[in-house]
């Protein structure tokens, strides 16, 4: 987790640096380049594919059948087909099999050519479903080479999911902005069922005395001096680990009583109340949006008194913050 917490900061902090218009052109050009990658690896490995000239059987089953084919016409296709990169023959045969069987088929990258009409070419059956039904035909090769084929497919699929995996990441944080992203992605995994166990450790974590504790830093702030109307004292912490420079970075933004109130920063701040109930609401601001880490709470405040709140920051982007009453009538209902 920590790693990915890790990796989380860093594209935040780059996609902070560019702001949200370059950073979001950015990730599109990522995103971009990560299809035509795609495409480009498409066409490379088709074309490695297209030097094996064997009807691809690598287990015994099933079994290659000694055939003779007859090369009628060709056609060249090229210099960019599903067949690869370069020129290619795709020639009609007459396949003649043991069993007396006539078959006409077509067979691609450059299997046969026309330099092979005229005269039998050597070839072999492979039929995957009963009834000589689903048959591979090509030229009599070593099975390593269908092996090294299989791998080389393998690897292909692997290569494509990784690409069309990152396009589609640039992409929707391309529209969305990465903080925005990583905030949806962290949401939904803490979402995910989790063991009694681990309820129980969260419950304590969740639960633990917070003061001076050593997961979340207070930043130095200005402190207003007592005033005798009433108003909220409120602390505004932000996590120590992957994401302290990411919340340094930003700052806290609040709304009191529907109203919105300029906050200096991090730290301790002063703020003028109504006596009774005050709504409080406090987020954090990523990539030009407002509505991370929000949390919300009311809160009662005497005549000419003060109450303390503390405000903390989750670890993760993705998870709510935390308002807890330390002082003063408290949090209503």
């Amino acid at each position: 987790m920590d790693q990915m917490e890790e990796i989380q900061r860093a594209q935040i902090a780059a996609y902070e640096r560019r702001g949200p218009l370059l950073g979001r052109l950015t990730l599109f050009a990522q995103a971009v380049g990560l299809l035509a990658g795609v495409i480009v690896s498409f066409l490379v490995f088709a074309t490695l594919a297209s030097l094996y000239p064997g009807t691809g059987v690598v287990k015994s089953t099933p079994r290659e059948q000694p055939a003779e084919a007859t090369v009628g016409d060709c056609q060249r296709v090229g210099p960019v087909s599903g067949d690869g990169l370069g020129y290619w023959w795709r020639c009609a045969v007459t396949v003649r099999t043991p069993d007396g069987r006539q078959v006409e088929t077509v067979v691609g990258h450059s299997v046969v050519t026309p330099a092979d009409r005229g005269k039998p070419v050597e070839f072999r059956e492979a039929c995957y479903a009963k009834g000589n039904a689903d048959c591979r035909y090509g030229r009599p090769v070593l099975r390593i080479w269908a092996l090294a084929l299989s791998i080389l497919g393998m690897l292909r699929t692997a290569v494509f999911l990784l690409l069309i995996v990152g396009s589609g990441f640039y992409l929707v944080a391309s529209v969305i902005g990465v903080p925005r992203y990583f905030a949806w992605l962290n949401s939904r995994q803490a979402r995910k069922a989790v063991s009694p166990a681990e309820a129980r450790l969260l419950r304590l974590i969740h639960d633990r005395p917070r003061d001076g504790g050593a997961d979340h830093v207070r930043p130095d702030g200005d402190e207003v001096g007592e005033e005798a109307g009433p108003s909220l004292r409120i602390t505004f912490s932000c996590p120590s680990g992957p994401f302290a420079d990411v919340y340094r970075s930003t700052g806290p933004c609040l709304s009191l009583n529907g109203a919105e109130v300029p906050v200096p920063g991090w730290g301790i701040h002063r703020f003028a109340a109504i006596a009774g109930r005050n709504a409080v609401e406090i987020r954090v601001s990523f990539g030009g949006a407002d509505d991370f880490a929000v949390a919300g709470c009311d809160v009662a405040v005497g005549e000419g008194e003060t109450v303390d709140l503390d405000y903390l920051a989750p670890r993760v982007l993705g998870m709510k913050g935390q308002i807890r009453v330390l002082g003063g009538p408290g949090r209503t209902g």
